[in-house]
């Protein structure tokens, strides 16, 4: 499987062949927005940042500097503790303008520093590639890949609370699809590779020692071919299947009755629906499906059921567009006893220009997660809100306020979050 990553980034290397002064009034939100574009996806050239030049290049680089209240650092419904965290996030893009074919660059990093529990701070760092290759005009290529370094979330259910930090883990990834389109049907087969590695971590006392994390090591594998067949300009009907491959690098001992064995699995998800554009009043995607999951080992049980996804976007007036969106899927898990955690998922985003340079948000998720082969269930509530001002090309500051609650029939997994930010972006 390294191979198939090694290829793919040949391939896409193939497919390649100073803060202004403040704003001294706002502007209006009534200078003519686009039609049939999102509030948060519209052009704004008097205040989107203009890149470097470099060839047939652009290049934009940038720095957020964000400072953060939690009222909850560690999840822990038991013992909460608050804290202020100073976060610091270079990154740089880099975008072809080539009349034909396309090569995209991205590095990112991010550090957090916290003033109480320095055992928390850590450093994510990680670099994409994409491109694509025009063949013909109904023929194109494209590839990506891609590398992070990043760290599991306080309130992860594989993360016990004991746990003396965030487990770190890295992940690889390519991928490699070609699109056909013969008049008004369309054909998209693809091949994804992934390979995740997690750090082992140490427990607090009096536990001590360390959690093996060896065991949740794996790679996956994900053919997919997608068929769609344009009935108007406005409307696409699309079938979709997936089959998925995981493998694990080490058996699992937390399966339940002293049983041990890898979580290896295969199994295929398929899905139909529409896809839609109607100008200036809603574009979107819904599908619904099956999906199956079955277990090399016998002691994991097999996870099934209807599946849908799906995402529109409604443009109220020509200053609000409200997004919804939604999903059923299966996540990988090592909790003890559960084969796989099934995810249920809806929500919603607003957004809002008040002025053309500042924008209000509101977004709402809930997520019901069923670990099958236990009779743990977890109930998640995210709620937030957004204020986003735009002070000229170089800057733009956003407030922002954060609600996480997470209710679960295990014992001691219950946790709600409180957290501000402020943050500060600057870039060219």
């Amino acid at each position: 499987m390294a191979r198939l990553l090694g290829t793919t980034m040949v391939a896409v290397a193939s497919i390649c062949v100073a803060v202004s002064p403040m704003a001294g009034q706002f502007a209006l939100a009534q200078q003519v927005p686009e039609r049939g574009v999102g509030v948060a996806d519209r052009t704004r050239p008097d205040y989107d940042p203009v890149g470097v030049r470099a060839g047939g290049f652009v290049v934009y680089p940038s720095v957020t500097t964000s400072a953060e209240y939690t009222d909850n650092l560690f999840a822990d419904p038991a013992n909460e503790q608050d804290d202020t965290l100073l976060m610091v996030a270079p990154e740089v893009r880099v975008e072809s303008r080539w009349s034909r074919h396309a090569l995209n660059l991205q590095a990112e990093a991010a550090s957090r520093f916290h003033s109480e529990n320095d055992g928390e701070d850590f450093t994510n760092y990680g670099f994409v590639a994409d491109g694509r290759l025009d063949i013909t005009r109904q023929t194109s290529l494209a590839a990506s890949a891609g590398f992070r370094v990043d760290h599991e979330g306080r309130g992860s259910p594989d993360l016990p609370n004991a746990a003396a930090e965030p487990t770190r883990f890295t992940e690889a990834r390519a991928e490699v699809s070609l699109t056909q389109r013969f008049n008004r049907l369309s054909l998209r087969p693809s091949l994804a590779y992934s390979e995740t590695d997690f750090d082992d971590v140490a427990l607090l006392p009096p536990a001590g020692g360390q959690i093996n994390n060896d065991d949740r090591d794996r790679e996956e594998v994900v053919a997919a071919l997608r068929i769609g067949y344009e009935v108007s300009p406005a409307l696409e009907l699309f079938a979709e299947g997936r089959y998925r491959d995981i493998r694990y690098d080490n058996f699992d001992d937390t399966l339940g009755g002293g049983g041990v064995a890898r979580r290896d699995s295969d199994g295929y998800e398929a899905l139909a629906g529409a896809s839609f554009d109607v100008g200036h009043l809603a574009r979107g995607r819904l599908g619904v499906g099956y999906l199956s999951r079955e277990y090399e080992s016998s002691l994991i049980p097999s996870v099934d059921g209807a599946i849908y996804e799906g995402a529109v976007d409604w443009f109220v007036t020509n200053l609000t567009t409200l997004g919804l969106f939604g999903a059923r899927r299966v996540e990988e898990t090592t909790l003890a006893g559960a084969s796989g955690n099934l995810v249920t998922g809806v929500g919603a985003r607003v957004d809002h220009e008040l002025r053309r340079n500042i924008i209000l948000g509101a977004d709402a998720t809930y997520e019901m997660s069923e670990f099958e082969g236990t009779a743990r269930e977890d109930d998640t509530l995210a709620l937030g809100a957004d204020i986003t001002y735009l002070v000229n090309r170089n800057l733009r500051l956003v407030l922002d306020y954060d609600y996480d609650r997470r209710d679960s029939t295990a014992p001691g997994a219950d946790f709600t979050t409180n957290s501000v930010i402020l943050s500060l972006r600057t870039s060219l």
